[in-house]
C-alpha cells in the first residue's frame, strides 16, 4: 500500500478518539468518573461500587494484577528493571484503552507535520531474545489499527526473528538506508537509534534521510542526555519525548510543542500519590508537584501502583500535563545505605556528559560516566559533589561513617558508554527497544562492560 494512504486511513481511523479525548480536556473530573464506572462494570467483586469515595474505601492499593471477566488475549511481562518480572493480563478492554491513548498523539503529530503523511516510519523492531507471549513488537501498541500502521513500515517485522544482534543490526539498516522517504522514527531507548546507525558515518545522517521530521523517544529523566546526543546526529528531525507508557497502562501521551505530556484520561481511571502518600484525582492536582501513578484498567489493575513518578509541568484545558522524572522502587541496598535514583539525580542535577551511570561495585558506589570535553581533576569534582549529595541520605552516611563503603569512585568511559551499556542489558536478557535509560542500577560488573579506567583526584 502507498504510505500515504497508509498513513491517511490510519490517521482517519484515529480523529473519532483524537476528537473525543479534546472534548474531555474540558471535562476532565467527569470523564474519570465515567472511565472509572466503565471498568468496574467489568469486575465480578467491584461491579456494585458507585462512587470514587467508595471505590477508594473498599479497594486497598495493590502491586499486582487481579484476574478480570474478560478473557486474557495474552501476559505481557513487565521489564522487571527495578523488581521481579510481573506478567500482566492482556485483554481486549486494555487494547481498547491503549488504542485511546495512541489516537490522540497520532492525530496531533501528523496535523502539525502533514509531510509524514507521505512517509515511511521505522518503529522499534528488536530481535528475538525472549520467550513468552509478549508484544511482538511495538506496532502492536496500535491494535486494531495495526495493518494499516504495518502498511507504512521502512523495516518489514520480520527481521526481529533474526537471533544474532550484529545480522539483526546488518538487516535492519540495509532497509532504512534504502528508504529514501522515511519521515518518522519510534523507538524507546535513543541509544538503540544510535546502536543501529553505529556502523554509518555520523557526517552522512542527515543526508540519508532528508525528509526524516520526528523522532519519537524517550527523553526524560536518564533519558535526557542520550536524547539530546540524537538530536545532534539528526539535526533534520524534531526530537519528541515520549509520554509515559507501560506494560501496565498508557498513562500519558505527548501533544505537539507543549512541556508535559497529557495524562491520558479517557484511557484508565488515576490517582496519584502526593508527598504524603496521599491520592489525589486528576482534576486535583498541582504544576510543580511531584505524584506517584497508581492505575486502575481494564486488564485487572485496580488501584496498581505504578511506582513511576511524575511531575506537573501544566495543563491543556483541564487536564494535566506530566513529565517523568524516575522510578519510585529503584534503590540500591547492599549494607542498609537506601540509596533511591531520586538521591542520585539530585546529586548529578544540571551535569553535561554523554552518559551518566551509577552502581555499587565491591563496597562504593561508581559513577560511569563518558564526557569527552571534561578533565579527569573536572570528573573528580563531580565524583566528590556525588558522594556529598549520598552523604545528605541518613543511611548512607551512616554506613560510609561505619567503614561499610568506600567514598565514590569515577571511572571514564573513553566511548561508546551508551551503545555499550545497550548492549550490555540486552546480554543479559532485556529485549533490546525496551531496555530503560536508568541512572541508577542495582546490579554491579559495569567495569567489565565499559573501555576506560577509574579516575584518579
Amino acid at each position: 500500500m502507498n504510505p500515504l494512504i497508509g498513513n491517511s486511513l490510519w490517521f482517519a481511523w484515529c480523529l473519532p478518539e483524537a476528537l473525543a479525548f479534546r472534548r474531555a480536556t474540558r471535562r476532565v473530573a467527569e470523564t474519570q468518573r465515567r472511565v472509572l464506572q466503565e471498568i468496574l462494570k467489568r469486575s465480578r467483586e467491584y461491579a456494585k461500587l458507585r462512587s470514587i469515595p467508595e471505590f477508594q474505601e473498599r479497594v486497598p492499593l495493590s502491586d499486582a494484577p487481579l484476574e478480570t471477566v474478560d478473557p486474557v488475549l495474552r501476559r505481557v511481562p513487565t521489564s522487571g528493571t527495578t523488581a521481579a518480572t510481573k506478567w500482566i493480563p492482556y485483554t481486549a478492554a486494555l487494547q481498547r484503552e491503549f488504542e485511546r491513548g495512541i489516537a490522540p498523539w497520532i492525530v496531533d503529530l501528523f496535523q502539525h507535520n502533514l509531510g509524514m503523511l507521505g512517509g515511511r516510519s521505522y518503529w522499534a523492531l528488536s530481535p528475538v531474545g525472549q520467550t513468552g507471549t509478549e508484544f511482538e513488537d511495538d506496532t502492536e501498541y496500535a491494535g486494531r489499527a495495526r495493518r494499516l500502521v504495518a502498511s507504512t513500515l521502512a523495516v518489514p517485522a520480520t527481521v526481529r526473528h533474526i537471533a544474532s544482534i550484529e545480522e539483526w543490526r546488518r538487516v535492519t539498516l540495509r532497509h532504512l538506508v534504502e528508504c529514501r522517504d522515511l519521515t518518522f522514527i519510534s523507538v524507546w531507548n535513543p541509544t538503540f537509534l544510535m546502536l543501529l546507525v553505529e556502523p554509518l558515518r555520523r557526517e552522512d545522517l542527515p543526508g540519508l534521510w532528508p525528509n526524516l521530521r520526528v523522532i519519537s523517544c524517550w527523553a526524560d529523566a536518564a533519558a535526557t542526555q542520550p536524547a539530546a546526543e540524537l538530536g545532534r546526529l539528526f539535526p533534520q528531525a524534531r526530537i519528541q519525548a515520549k509520554g509515559l507508557i507501560a506494560t501496565e497502562g498508557f498513562v500519558s501521551l505527548p501533544l505537539w510543542e507543549r512541556d508535559g505530556a497529557a495524562l491520558a484520561i479517557r484511557s484508565h481511571f488515576f490517582e496519584l500519590l502526593d508527598e504524603n502518600s496521599r491520592p489525589r484525582l486528576a482534576h486535583e492536582l498541582a504544576e510543580g508537584d511531584q505524584y506517584s501513578v497508581v492505575l486502575t484498567t481494564g486488564g485487572g489493575l485496580y488501584r496498581y501502583r505504578l511506582r513511576d513518578c511524575v511531575r506537573v509541568t501544566g495543563f491543556e484545558g483541564e487536564c494535566p500535563l506530566l513529565r517523568f522524572v524516575g522510578k519510585e522502587d529503584n534503590v540500591s541496598d547492599r549494607f542498609g545505605e537506601k540509596v533511591n535514583e531520586a538521591h542520585v539525580r539530585a546529586a548529578l542535577e544540571d551535569t553535561n556528559a554523554e552518559f551518566l551511570m551509577v552502581a555499587c561495585e565491591d563496597r562504593a558506589y561508581t559513577l560511569y560516566v563518558e564526557a569527552a570535553g571534561k578533565s579527569d581533576a573536572e570528573l573528580a569534582a563531580l565524583g566528590r559533589k556525588l558522594e556529598a549529595g549520598l552523604r545528605g541520605n541518613v543511611h548512607y552516611r551512616y554506613c560510609r561513617d561505619l567503614g561499610q563503603l568506600a567514598p565514590v569512585r569515577v571511572f571514564r568511559i573513553t566511548r561508546c558508554g551508551p551503545i555499550r551499556y545497550l548492549a550490555a542489558r540486552h546480554a543479559r536478557g532485556e529485549r533490546l527497544g525496551n531496555v530503560k535509560a536508568m541512572l541508577l542500577r542495582r546490579d554491579s560488573g559495569w567495569a567489565e562492560v565499559f573501555e576506560g579506567e577509574l579516575v584518579t583526584a
